[in-house]
């Protein structure tokens, strides 16, 4: 029966995914179905929603084991507020002859804060909530700082950076999404291959101490790979809510709580979702197309206090 739940959302991943791709390659505010319109212009980003898609859930699923907490999410340790100071600050500083413009910079920022929690993450104690605590206090600090530049700096120096932060896919180019797409990959199954750390964590630290598991070394291990998950992710499209934290949650009700089955199947739904995201968002603004990031939150959020609504009403 378990075998059978599994394999039923998988496929139905696997459907809901290639048909938000079809969907995303199908409209654009260019309009036509020209070769070059969608290899040069569609195929990118709709390749870059779906890689994204896919890191941000599984990094979400990862961290709510992690930190045993079901509000956690891929924003929760403070990287994506580091990727969007470093966003800011390149947009400003016109840095693209340094690095790949406002997703070079912001993967830049990205990696300072990880760097900072990691470094945190060495001296922390057994416990969790340090790190945790760590994570929610470097958020503040990011967007404090992104406050702060933006307080003292000319709009107009700044206006790149704003459709970022709100989840701005329309940057996507081949091989910017080429690199994300890998990288994601990547990441995705070196944090797919400690799935019994992952399951043994969520049974909290005493019990996985009683199974052999190395708590510090394994905590230490999977923030280095989270954060970098994240911080790949928030790079290359900017602020973009609700996958992370409720996708691993859909997933996990059929797949189970099992890290190597919920990981695909959360990956493969945050794929699907973030790609009918985008090509919603381009549907519904027309020329002057939505955000991402707007998206998932308009729809996302009413979307999942329903679910929680009936739930409770059949209780």
């Amino acid at each position: 029966m378990e075998n059978r739940n599994l394999l039923r959302a998988l496929l139905l991943g696997a459907l809901a995914w290639t048909a938000a791709m079809a969907a995303g390659l199908a409209i654009g505010a260019v309009p036509g179905t020209d070769f070059e319109i969608i290899t040069q212009l569609r195929l990118p980003r709709v390749l870059l929603a779906s890689f994204v898609g896919m890191g941000l859930a599984v990094s979400g699923a990862a961290l709510q084991a992690l930190f045993t907490n079901p509000l956690c999410e891929p924003y929760t340790l403070g990287v994506s507020s580091g990727a969007a100071l470093g966003a800011v600050i390149g947009s400003t500083l016109q840095l693209d002859w340094i690095v790949s413009g406002i997703a070079g910079a912001a993967f830049v920022g990205a990696l300072v804060f990880a760097s900072a929690l990691y470094f945190v993450s060495l001296y922390a104690g057994r416990g969790n909530l340090t790190l945790l605590l760590a994570g929610v206090m470097l958020g503040f600090l990011g967007s404090s700082l992104v406050a702060l530049w933006m307080a003292f700096t000319d709009l107009a120096g700044i206006q790149g950076s704003l459709f970022w932060l709100m989840g701005d896919l329309s940057r996507a180019r081949l091989a910017g999404t080429v690199f994300a797409a890998g990288a994601v990959l990547s990441l995705t199954i070196l944090i797919w291959r400690r799935s019994h750390e992952l399951d043994a964590l969520l049974m909290g630290e005493e019990d996985a101490l009683a199974l052999g598991i190395p708590v510090r070394s394994a905590r230490k291990k999977l923030i280095f790979l989270t954060s970098l998950l994240v911080g790949v992710c928030v790079s290359a499209a900017g602020m973009i809510g609700f996958v992370g934290l409720v996708i691993p949650h859909f997933a996990r009700r059929s797949a189970g709580a099992l890290h190597r089955t919920l990981l695909p199947v959360a990956a493969l739904w945050g794929a699907g979702t973030l790609a009918a995201a985008d090509a919603l968002g381009r549907a519904a603004g027309g020329t002057h197309e939505l955000p991402v990031g707007v998206v998932t939150a308009l729809v996302g959020a009413p979307l999942f206090l329903w679910i929680m609504l009936r739930r409770r009403e059949t209780t």
